[in-house]
């Protein structure tokens, strides 16, 4: 079309020039505001030729009875993936119905995330369907694109870039779909494929797809992981092979609290182009080559050669790795898995755990140590063995090392631990893939065995008065990695506060304790044995009734019922855990003689208890270990027993005598004759059994010790898991922290769910722990509640 220039109108006294001046300006300023105009990272428009989107469901309808959705349907959740050469496009749709006011929130928040270093982003549309008319809501001007970091907390940074859109005018009734394609592939890989299919969701979908079209003659190996109503169809088109998994009013899969991380709970494939560890190791050596040593490494390595000895030289690598290069992982596009050159990050003297494990494998093969990296998986351990082999497999790096004929797994990331390689304790991940081009398995690494107690816990109260203050020295002795875990707290927390933790939690049981001296802390880094001596001072220690409460209170952890006791999962334990907790009570006025011992022995774990009583002096010994890491669904019952079992032999009370002994009578018995020869018969019955039970000393001590046993031990397991940042909940993710509030009972008996937006979630870091603080109010009394979470799920390398 031709273009149609209009007349100027010249102003009086204003020439051509002064007007050709104006219109050079005018469009000046015009190409800077289209310039300033900034151009957006994702583009709109439709999806490719190869794509063929599916219709939404009319009606989902609930997948079997008592599944009914009461805040959102999702009607549709569909991906199909086309891989060509190194290229690979996933196309996602999906479609959800809102039902309830609630549902609208869930539904509006969307947010679609992806890495501008390698992927493009084309968002197809956002459409609204009300009453049958589809309108697209979609407003890319209106968008937000943010750089949200989920994993900054853990200091990790990955660059990905989310684009948040702001919809508007969703009402109840109104069904949201949402489409767009993500095209390229993170090139560290090397243009193979791999991919896991969760076809099971915590919620119903009306119906379930995946499509993905595969070049014909490329291998491709795919393993279901218990998948049940899954249809998979095969076709050719061409040059690709359409594969096709599909399942229609898949039902919600239900997941439960403390499952092990090595238990799958949601259905699904795993779709995998490698063809054994071999071809994953091979991968794998290619990223983490040590290259020629530099004149920072060269200097770095004569420094630690001046060690006496190999262990000597290995262990003094190791410390410098861990404690002096700081953990912290830019992992943008190839360096998710790629780790950054070793000279970099020894000046900089930060990396995350790849750049670390290279780095140390780098020293110790120049101190002459036999050393490689290993890829293992902090939370699937043994579930790797089912695996089909993927470099996918994989979120963590640890070291493999030989020093003196000895096997050694390390993890140059776990800093501040001390003591000596005799004492030293593999990580708990079970399995690992060595990074060698001769690799051709998984590696089991040894797991970690207890054979004494790495948490001694021993309270002494002194009481020589009943009417005057009692005294309470707690000493907290610590070995192994407790000792470790211990001492990379206090690097973040002070004495001084830890010190405040301690003394409020003894301050819930006695109102009128202080501080008798300030808390001290002695390490032996030699031996790994850290001591934490606690000293207080305790006004009205005994109760008006001169009675006082003790409690095994170190094993709450430990021992506590699951919140579902009839399960289909496994419950998790933590193991391995070997803890003492000791109670020396030294008493003015004499105590009870006696001696117990009690022994529980449950599905995982072994449980003793020995009370003693000489004198003045009443000492409680307590003992907990565990024996596996998690209880079969089958002993799920057995185990709550045996719990139960326990609480009987972890609280005890002291009843001092009274002051008054007074001479009672009584009148003498009267009645008929049969009433008399009853009572003679019953006597004898009595008797009996008194004589069968060792005598009546014997007996009144047994009766007296299980009753102090058992008035007292429910009361103090009552308290409640969460209610201080030391027994933090631990939960793998934000589903199962609201899962769990809806579980916690209030004071007044209530476990209703909170509205979501009560809550407040405050970040609380402890040294390095990250912790979650969620303060609420009960929706059945109003009362303020509050409760700490810990998220245990899995590290990224």
């Amino acid at each position: 079309m031709p273009r149609i220039f209009r007349p100027v109108l010249l102003a009086p006294g204003l020439s051509p020039a002064s007007v050709l001046l104006l219109c050079l300006c005018l469009s000046l300023s015009t190409g800077t505001a289209r310039a300033a105009t900034p151009a957006l990272p994702f583009r709109v428009g439709p999806p490719a030729a190869w794509v063929k989107p599916l219709p939404i469901p009319a009606d989902s309808g609930p997948a079997s009875a008592g599944e009914e959705e009461t805040s959102v349907s999702r009607l549709l959740v569909e991906e199909q993936v086309r891989v060509s050469g190194h290229s690979q496009e996933h196309y996602l749709h999906s479609a959800r119905k809102v039902l309830s006011p609630q549902g609208i929130d869930s539904v509006t928040d969307i947010q679609l995330s992806f890495d501008p270093t390698y992927q493009k982003l084309t968002v197809h549309g956002i459409w609204r369907i009300r009453d049958g008319r589809r309108e697209d809501l979609f407003q890319p001007a209106e968008a937000r694109v943010i750089q949200q970091e989920p994993e900054l907390q853990n200091r990790l940074y990955n660059g990905a870039l989310s684009v948040v859109p702001f919809l508007r005018d969703v009402r109840v009734g109104d069904t949201v779909e949402v489409a767009y394609t993500l095209e390229g592939a993170n090139p560290v890989f090397g243009g193979r494929f791999s991919d896991f299919v969760v076809v099971g969701k915590p919620f119903p979908v009306g119906h379930f797809a995946y499509r993905l079209l595969w070049p014909e003659g490329r291998s491709l190996y795919v393993r279901d992981f218990a998948a049940p109503g899954l249809t998979r169809s095969e076709a050719l088109l061409g040059n690709e092979r359409e594969i096709i998994l599909e399942r229609r009013h898949v039902p919600a899969v239900h997941s439960e609290d403390n499952v092990p991380g090595w238990q799958p709970v949601y259905p699904w494939l795993q779709l995998s182009e490698y063809k054994d560890w071999n071809d994953v190791a091979r991968w794998a050596s290619a990223l983490f080559q040590v290259p020629a040593r530099s004149k920072a490494l060269e200097q770095e390595i004569r420094r630690l050669s001046k060690e006496p000895t190999p262990e000597a030289r290995f262990v003094a690598a190791l410390r410098f790795v861990q404690d002096e290069v700081r953990y912290l992982g830019i992992e943008m596009g190839p360096n998710s898995h790629q780790p950054h050159p070793p000279d970099e990050v020894l000046q900089r003297r930060f990396g995350d755990c790849k750049d670390k494990s290279l780095l140390l494998v780098t020293l110790l093969k120049g101190l002459g140590i036999d050393a490689q990296p290993a890829l293992v998986n902090t939370g699937l351990t043994q579930l790797l063995d089912g695996w089909r082999p993927t470099a996918r497999a994989f979120d963590h790096a640890i070291v493999h090392a030989t020093v003196g004929g000895r096997e050694l797994w390390v993890d140059p990331t776990a800093t501040l631990e001390r003591g000596g390689l005799d004492s030293y304790e593999p990580p708990p991940y079970g399995r690992a893939l060595i990074v060698a081009p001769g690799t051709t398995e998984l590696s089991v690494i040894p797991a970690p065995t207890l054979k004494e107690p790495s948490v001694f816990v021993d309270e002494t109260y002194v009481a020589t008065d009943r009417d005057g203050p009692a005294t309470l020295d707690v000493v907290t002795t610590r070995t192994g990695e407790s000792a470790n875990a211990m001492r990379r707290m206090l690097a973040g927390t002070s004495v001084s506060e830890l010190s405040r933790f301690y003394f409020n939690y003894y301050a819930k049981k006695d109102a009128k304790i202080t501080v008798a001296s300030p808390m001290t802390v002695d390490d032996d880094t030699v031996k790994n044995v850290l001591v934490v001596h606690e000293h207080y001072r305790i006004e009205d220690f005994w109760s008006s009734d001169a009675r006082r409460d003790f409690s095994a209170h170190t094993f709450h952890a430990y021992l506590k019922e699951p919140g579902y006791s009839r399960r289909a999962f496994p419950l998790e334990v933590e193991h391995p855990v070997f803890a003492r907790h000791r109670i020396t009570l030294k008493s003015g006025e004499p105590l009870h003689d006696g001696a117990d011992h009690d022994v529980v022995d449950g599905p995982a774990f072994h449980f003793e208890a020995d009370t003693r009583a000489d004198g003045k002096t009443l000492v409680l010994d307590y003992r907990y270990q565990s024996l596996a890491d998690a209880v079969p669904p089958e002993r799920i019952a057995e185990y709550v027993k045996a719990v139960r079992a326990t609480e009987d032999n972890r609280g005890y009370y002291v009843q001092l005598g009274s002051r008054e002994r007074r001479l009672r009578t009584s009148p003498p018995p009267s009645g008929e004759a049969g009433a008399i020869l009853l009572g003679v018969i019953a006597t004898c019955v009595v008797l009996w059994f008194v004589i069968a039970q060792g005598g009546p000393v014997e007996l009144w001590r047994k009766g007296r010790a299980w009753g102090r046993r058992r008035a007292f031990a429910r009361k103090f397991d009552a308290s409640h898991q969460g209610d201080s940042a030391w027994s933090a909940i631990p939960i793998t993710g934000p589903q199962e922290l609201l899962s769990t509030l809806g579980r916690l009972r209030c004071a007044c008996g209530a476990t209703s769910d909170a509205p979501r937006e009560s809550l407040r979630h405050e970040a609380v870091v402890l040294g390095e722990r990250h912790l979650t603080l969620v303060q609420w109010q009960c929706p059945t009394c109003a009362r303020a509640r509050r409760a700490y979470f810990e998220d245990k799920g899995s590290r990224a390398a």
